[in-house]
């Protein structure tokens, strides 16, 4: 995908995110439409782009957000890398992949946002925080993924034809 059409499409995205999702929250959690899109173009898309992906996405909502410049960006484009790298392995094609992704990313998100805040000497309660905020907003994600999958695989497969699937 040419990067003049990308990247304007993942600042939207992304604003979308920080705008307008909010208003949308489910008994409070609100869902983290970056994190979907780059697990979710990570299973479809070619290796590597998800990184990609992960860090324009990270950058916009580095600049919004209040926490250390940083965050969102480096655990956005490593989810983007690993989700990429394990496609070939065991999701590309697996029916579970994409909820079992989707969970596993959200979790994941939210233990190295909590780790690098740990670092920055911010007060972390580990435990509160992922019983009463991760879990629901990993199981919301996973809700609304398939509302982000099937759009990106016919996408997906208009970009890349070549792509077996």
């Amino acid at each position: 995908m040419p990067i003049w059409v990308l990247v304007p499409a993942l600042v939207l995205a992304a604003i979308a995110q920080i705008a307008w999702l909010p208003a949308l929250s489910v008994w409070g959690f609100k869902i983290d439409l970056a994190l979907v899109l780059v697990v979710v173009w990570g299973l479809l898309g070619p290796i590597g782009q998800a990184a990609q992906w992960g860090f324009i996405l990270g950058l916009v909502l580095d600049l919004a957000s209040g926490l250390p410049f940083g965050i969102h960006t480096l655990t956005l484009t490593l989810i983007g890398l690993g989700v990429g790298w394990s496609q070939t392995t065991f999701f590309r094609g697996n029916l579970v992949a994409p909820p079992l992704a989707i969970m596993l990313a959200t979790i994941l998100d939210h233990i190295l946002i909590l780790a690098l805040l740990a670092l920055f000497d911010r007060r972390v309660v580990w435990i509160d925080y992922l019983t009463r905020i991760t879990l629901p907003s990993a199981i919301l994600n996973m809700l609304v993924a398939p509302l982000v999958y099937f759009p990106l695989q016919w996408f997906q497969r208009r970009l890349y034809p070549q792509m077996e699937f």
